[in-house]
Parts: C-alpha cells; structure tokens; sequence
C-alpha cells in the first residue's frame, strides 16, 4: 500500500511557501519503480564520478553500500525486481547526498514526521534502524525514507545536493 499525502497539507495552503525539500518529503513516497528509474539515478549517479556496481554479498541480509572513500556504491545481487533494486540504489544514492551536503538533508523539524511514516507504512524498514549505532541512526531514517519517494524527487533531491553537473 502506498503512502500517502499527509492530510495537514490541506489544511494550510499555504505551506508551499516552505523549502521545496519539505514538500518533497511530504509527497506519497511509492513502493515501485521501473526499471527505467533504476537506470536513470545509476546513469545519474555515474555521471557524477560515483562507481556503482552489483555484485553477490556475503552478509547476511545486506542489500547495498555506500563507500564514501572511494566513492563507490554496491548493489548486491540478492533483489528480485525493479522495485527492490531501485530501493537499495535510491537508499545508498542518498548516503552519497548526505555526503555531498556534509550531513543530514533534512530539517530536525521532519524527522518525526519521517519517522511516523516510516514506521506506520514500513514498519520492518523502521525497526531496521535500531540495528545502526545510535549515530547513524538519523542518516539511515533519511535514506529509508528517501528510497520510498517518487523517481523524480530522488533525481531532484540528488541535484539538489550533489549538484546538476557533469563530471567528464
């Protein structure tokens, strides 16, 4: 079942005049990409000197990761479908946002609001959380409920941050 809206934002039209980064949080995150989404952030994010690869990973219940050392993201070899995929692409392209930014992408006001989502649409993606050191614990909220929102706010959001250029 998709997120949905949150109901407040029609009670207050005029909340638009907040940062675009509010608003895009705010929109009803999906449970489904295609295929051409998974494409378009990995072109977007190769574009910009990251290192995305797949391979088979030997942890137990490890999805992706991002390196920020080398600038390298994984992808492991574990997900069935477009939509698992662009999940763990769209989590760990986040991570590389929060790097670019130098920390967190969102205001301590939406973090509770992230965290009620989270944990009524998804709530084993919240549980998922307490198994991070309490330090990480923000930048992983942040890249779960990134990975819920639609292909262009991710694209967006990533521009935002990493910036719209080009590395050649």
């Amino acid at each position: 079942m998709p997120i949905k809206p949150l109901d407040f934002l029609k009670q207050w039209p005029g909340i638009s005049c907040f940062s675009p980064v509010l608003l895009l949080l705010v929109t009803a995150p999906v449970h489904a990409q295609s295929w051409a989404a998974v494409d378009a952030l990995r072109n977007k994010l190769t574009s910009h000197g990251v290192r995305v690869i797949q391979r088979n990973c030997s942890t137990r219940g490890l999805q992706g990761a991002y390196h920020p050392k080398n600038d390298t993201l994984i992808v492991c070899r574990t997900h069935r479908n477009a939509a698992q995929v662009w999940n763990t692409l769209a989590h760990e392209a986040t991570h590389r946002m929060q790097r670019c930014a130098g920390g967190s992408i969102t205001l301590p006001s939406q973090h509770r609001m992230m965290s009620r989502v989270l944990r009524r649409e998804t709530p084993q993606e919240w549980k998922s959380i307490r198994a991070y050191p309490r330090s990480q614990h923000l930048a992983e909220l942040e890249a779960r409920y990134t990975a819920k929102l639609p292909a262009n706010d991710v694209m967006k959001l990533f521009d935002r941050y990493c910036g719209s250029t080009v590395r050649v």
